[in-house]
């Protein structure tokens, strides 16, 4: 089943999708808000024939993961209808610009007066890092959609090059290289929104994710995971978490000689832990309840940790890997002339062109099957729609949804 895809003509720098509202930053530092849940069920309308496919596809993606809908979506006399219209729909040509679109835009200028290298929004505030350090721009409502005022609060002086909110946890991860792995407590009540940092690890860190209550950072050269214990206080209904050790690539690959001794570069998020090297790529899964040091009661030994589930051979060569990044519907790797996608059905799909920015929804609940890659004249927004057909707990490639 092949990928949808939405083009919008344009010079922009780096997108956002949150609460049906697009945010696309330029290079001029402007900040574009397209209401995309208007647009697409615009679109929807002037396609009934595929305006199923088109909602699921672009806008509605939680709707298929829903177990209760999923059983009637595996009915045959609804499946093959519905699989039509996603057949028919990725024969569209969706081209616009916010010219065309221009009842759905509002443009303004951009709460940051620099080119952030990465971006992320938490509980309607917008989070932005880059040379200049860590800066946030609180949301406000108005009848036009979300919005953020056209000032910035700055939190931290460090370079970020990348930032990652929590969705189990009101916390933000960031990966601030030579400084290392750092951490923010976050709270939207606070007038400057996010605590002083905590150092998770004092060593070189270009990116990161959440693999449950820890977090993943990693540089193309090394990997580890700032491993938390799940702490469960008996007079609240919340979870909190403390920390354990820093644990290294070699022991989440243990059963893997080849895989620990070969050089590659190693990623992960949430149960999903990957190694791309010459012999191929490794799936680790990584169980964070053994943590928790429960028995089995056949042979009263703690739960594995970190499980390898396959060494699959690669149709491409995985020399020259510029950034990696994990959502439901696969594991995504970018090169200098290409994005490539490791789908969750084991097909890889190949996008060329040098990408100026490209960005994932892993967090998301109505976007976690986008991938938004923009080039020097547009964005593409491609979702993946194979995944509500894949069988969460068996695929190697993306995490579990639901």
């Amino acid at each position: 089943m092949q990928s949808v895809k939405f083009s919008l003509a344009g010079e922009y720098w780096d997108s956002q999708i949150y609460s049906g509202i697009l945010y696309l930053f330029d290079e001029k530092c402007a900040l574009h808000r397209v209401d995309w849940s208007a647009l697409i069920d615009s679109v929807a309308q002037n396609n009934q024939n595929i305006q199923t496919a088109i909602r699921v596809a672009f806008s509605d993606s939680d709707l298929f993961y829903n177990p209760k809908v999923k059983k009637i979506l595996r009915d045959p006399s609804i499946e093959g209808p519905i699989k039509k219209q996603l057949a028919e729909l990725s024969k569209l040509e969706m081209s616009e610009s916010l010219e065309t679109i221009g009842a759905h835009v509002k443009s303004g200028n951009s709460p940051f007066d620099f080119l952030p290298i990465d971006t992320d929004i938490y509980y309607h505030h917008i989070f932005a890092g880059g040379d200049e350090g860590l800066y946030s721009s609180q949301g406000t409502a108005g009848n036009e959609g979300r919005h953020f005022r056209a000032t910035a609060q700055k939190h931290h002086d460090a370079r970020f090059f990348q930032i990652k909110a929590s969705d189990r946890f009101t916390a933000i991860a960031a990966a601030v290289g030579n400084d290392g792995l750092f951490e923010f407590n976050f709270d939207k009540d606070s007038e400057d929104v996010l605590g002083q940092e905590k150092i998770l690890a004092k060593r070189a860190c270009s990116a990161c994710d959440w693999a449950f209550q820890s977090v993943m950072g990693w540089t193309t050269d090394s990997a580890f995971l700032a491993s938390f214990k799940k702490d469960r206080d008996p007079h609240s209904k919340f979870l909190s978490r403390s920390f354990d050790r820093i644990v290294e690539s070699s022991e989440m690959f243990f059963d893997d000689p080849l895989a620990v001794n070969k050089s590659g570069i190693t990623w992960g998020s949430r149960e999903k832990i990957y190694k791309i090297s010459d012999d191929g790529l490794t799936v680790v899964d990584y169980s964070p309840d053994a943590l928790n040091h429960k028995k089995s009661q056949k042979n009263q030994k703690p739960v594995q940790l970190y499980k390898k589930r396959s060494t699959e051979k690669m149709s491409f060569n995985s020399k020259g890997i510029v950034s990696t990044g994990t959502a439901p519907f696969g594991t995504v790797l970018e090169f200098d002339d290409r994005i490539t996608v490791i789908r969750s059905d084991s097909v890889v799909d190949s996008f060329p062109g040098e990408a100026v920015h490209w960005r994932i929804f892993p967090r998301s609940e109505h976007y976690s099957n986008q991938l938004h890659i923009i080039y020097e004249d547009r964005i593409d927004v491609i979702s993946f729609v194979h995944d509500y057909f894949v069988d969460q707990n068996e695929k190697l490639y993306g995490f579990s949804r639901g």
